[in-house]
């Protein structure tokens, strides 16, 4: 007998599940039911990738239902959550596809065809060495195992992405092979060998298998928990989520002791739990909030009582012997319908609101309006549409119902680097330099089939629009050498505009106001107010250099002052124009730190040059900002003698494309996965294509804000949905969502990233996600 248990347990750990043997076949599951099939289910659910949890259990609870759902969902099934002969076909199917054997085959129990059926699903499934960035069912089944062991990879998707890697990574480190993130034999014989390995037993759901009866509370004879008749129909376990008779005597047991289950009602909610909890620790049992056979004694022993039968609890029912001989659902008692009054009533209008059917009074009366909120709900849920709550309805209510409360909300966490991921990423150059790579592979790396030609820059000039003192409504500069002060006028007698020229002297501060379209000069050693009809240019001698004073920053080059009455609040652009190579003295510093490596330093020195030239045009008033709108350009206070060698000896380098120059953008940091310029800006460039980047990292390759979303949120967001059951991603683009689903009790919607994000913002009023990489998992 020992060894049939253990042949038993061995094949139903095993990797690969045979669930075609007559028993199972013909076995309906549904929610809160508990037999070893629902164990097979969970396993076979996590290995075609629709995970349920680490550890599978005999209970049918909702995150098997959700997870059968969705299962249902993608395989064009009536998604009920009922597992019936049409999904177990189904199910029987991609299991085949998946694994190449045949699995409604009758399981062997001997370990010689165990070990076999695992053999033969490691050739199937890792037919090769995986690493971060593959794509495959293989990485799915990858992350399902790892999600098994208790290595968290999220929802398995198929794609070796950055949490994958640092799963395995973990995994590896457990288990004493080499951490290196990459999935080859040794790591794919360990997982195989622990994902087989039998599970640890716990608490009372576990200890049920070692005793599965208990002395009687009446006469010890060992027939389980009884009713003195030999009816020993409270041996079941009762957990979280479960509905019934013996749930709602529990709760009559723990009131009576003084741990508080509440109102009776038949529903194992968090307050039964906690109770639960309560009792276990007072009796010196392990507080699992489970109520197995030795809680079921331990209550029994304290309250000195002899438990009902199912019969005993059926005779208290007020009800006709026709109606009491259905059995409805706990804490209904009959068919509700027009006309009718009462408690029961008041529960079910106050359900239908919670689930968006009913928007009346809870007022207990059987109106027209609880009715056509009933017939409203039948034919959401394919039941017959009488606008009667009979037995159907009413389980199917409460069903939906415990779904709903199951939600408590959703967690976001994201990563999302910094900026806006396309083209080369600042901390992914740091890290190939730091790994060895020159400055034009790692060029190359981020720009697709780019080359790197050498272009003449002497004589080229870039136009910087320079960020203003938005406290100050005047521009002041000065220079510690004489400077040129160029502006027009008009003559009054010919209305030509003439040019003049002023020089003044060093350190005198020179102010710059609009007024009516002109602008007005004022110098500091000058009392005459000199006004200008057009721009105004300032000009430096002696090779001095011009210092804007409202900042207290230095530049090269000259200043440009023009007109403009929207820039606030002074009315002036103030343009500084310098040679290229002198630009990129104040760019390079500021946009990457001159104690990183040399070989990072010269890619963003050719980044920065040829984002510069692209573009330059005479036309332009401006060319680039100073700011995050182009690149970060802060004048000379800021140059480097490290920096400012490494430009001189990469003077004139560019980066191209098809013998033009390339557009190259880059950012600081794209989470771990750089995207296409398409997903970006809508505009295809062909040397802007997203891919892995792995040597990135920063904090911002890996997951660091986080945020919740509760139901009401979601719920206001898009109220057609009902109440709110599920919030999934469905698309995922360079490891982004793009499509995400929301599954609530009324309808079920698809809406992209921008969309989702903003109506879940308008309806928080406030500004919640960090960046538009993130994933999405459920608060149960």
């Amino acid at each position: 007998m020992e060894k049939k248990k253990v042949a038993v347990f061995l094949l139903s750990s095993s990797l690969v599940l045979s669930m075609a043997n007559n028993a199972y076949a013909a076995t309906i599951l549904k929610y809160g039911m508990r037999s070893p099939e629902v164990r097979k289910l969970q396993e076979n659910l996590n290995r075609l990738g629709y995970f349920v949890t680490s550890t599978p259990t005999d209970y049918f609870g909702p995150a098997t239902l959700n997870a059968l759902i969705k299962f249902q969902k993608d395989s064009n099934l009536v998604p009920d959550g009922i597992y019936g002969p049409s999904t177990e076909k189904v199910l029987l199917e991609k299991l085949n596809a998946f694994s190449g054997k045949n699995v409604s085959s009758p399981p062997q129990t001997s370990n010689t065809s165990n070990s076999s059926a695992t053999q033969t699903v490691a050739q199937a499934t890792f037919s090769r060495t995986l690493r971060y960035g593959m794509q495959g069912e293989d990485v799915k089944f990858l992350q399902s195992i790892l999600n098994k062991l208790g290595f968290d990879v999220g929802t398995p998707d198929g794609i070796f992405g950055f949490k994958t890697q640092n799963a395995v990574v973990q995994f590896q480190k457990a288990n004493g092979l080499v951490a290196d993130g990459i999935v080859g034999p040794a790591t794919q014989k360990v997982l195989l060998q622990k994902v087989n390995a039998p599970s640890p037993s716990r608490g009372d759901e576990k200890r049920e298998e070692v005793q599965t009866t208990l002395p009687s509370s009446s006469n010890g004879s060992g027939k389980g928990i009884s009713n003195g008749d030999g009816n020993a129909i409270f041996n079941k376990v009762l957990k979280y989520g479960m509905i019934g008779e013996e749930v709602k005597l529990l709760q009559q047991y723990l009131n009576k002791l003084g741990f508080d289950a509440g109102v009776p009602d038949g529903i194992f909610g968090g307050k039964t739990r906690q109770a639960v909890i309560n009792f276990q620790k007072s009796a010196n049992l392990e507080a699992d909030g489970i109520v197995g056979p030795m809680t079921w004694q331990a209550l029994i022993s304290r309250l000195n009582v002899t438990l009902p039968s199912r019969g005993d609890v059926n005779r208290d029912n007020p009800q006709n012997q026709k109606e009491d001989q259905i059995q409805f659902p706990t804490p209904f008692t009959r068919e509700l319908k027009g006309g009718l009054q009462g408690d029961d009533v008041k529960l079910l209008q106050g359900m239908l609101s919670e689930l968006k059917y009913y928007d009346g009074d809870v007022t207990g009366t059987y109106d027209d309006v609880t009715s056509n909120a009933v017939r409203s709900f039948q034919q959401y849920y394919s039941l017959n549409p009488t606008g009667i709550a009979d037995v159907d309805t009413l389980k199917k209510l409460l069903e939906v119902d415990a779904q709903v409360k199951a939600v408590k909300g959703f967690y976001v966490q994201g990563k999302g680097g910094y900026g806006h991921g396309v083209g080369m990423t600042q901390f992914g150059a740091k890290g190939m330099a730091e790994q060895g790579f020159k400055y034009d592979e790692i060029i190359k790396y981020y720009y697709t089939g780019v080359d790197i030609n050498k272009v003449d820059t002497s004589n080229v000039n870039v136009k910087v629009k320079i960020s203003l003192d938005v406290t100050s409504q005047d521009i002041k500069i000065t220079s510690s050498q004489p400077y040129n002060v160029i502006y027009k006028v008009k003559d009054d007698s010919t209305g030509q505009i003439i040019e003049k020229q002023e020089t003044f002297l060093p350190d005198s501060v020179t102010s710059i106001n609009y007024l009516d379209g002109n602008i007005l000069i004022a110098n500091s050693q000058s009392p005459e107010i000199r006004t200008s009809v057009d721009m105004v240019k300032i000009v430096p001698t002696n090779d001095g250099v011009l210092f804007y004073v409202n900042k207290a920053r230095p530049y090269e080059g000259e200043f440009r002052i023009y007109p403009n009455p929207n820039s606030i609040p002074s009315g002036l652009d103030l343009i500084n124009v310098l040679p290229i190579e002198e630009y990129l003295r104040g760019v390079v510093p500021a946009e990457m730190s001159p104690s990183w490596p040399e070989e990072a330093l010269k890619a963003q020195i050719l980044a920065a040059r040829t984002y510069a030239l692209v573009r330059i045009k005479d036309e332009n008033i401006f060319d680039v900002y100073d700011t995050t709108l182009s690149q970060v350009y802060k004048g000379i206070s800021i140059a480097d003698p490290k920096i400012d060698q490494l430009i001189e000896s990469t003077k004139g380098e560019v980066v191209t494309y098809g013998g033009k120059l390339a557009d190259t953008v880059y950012s600081a940091s794209a989470g771990g996965y750089t995207v296409d310029s398409f997903f970006a800006w809508k505009k295809d460039v062909p040397y802007l294509k997203g891919k892995p980047d792995p040597y990135d990292t920063s904090k911002y390759a890996t997951y660091w804000w986080n945020v919740s979303i509760s139901r009401s949120q979601i719920e206001k967001a898009y109220p057609q949905i009902g109440a709110v059951l599920n919030v999934e991603i469905t698309k995922k683009m360079f490891d982004r969502p793009v499509e995400i689903k929301i599954t609530g009790t009324k309808g079920i919607i698809t809406v992209g990233n921008d969309d989702f994000r903003k109506a879940i913002e308008d309806a928080a009023g406030q500004k919640l996600f960090a960046s538009e990489y993130f994933d999405i998992v459920i608060q149960n």
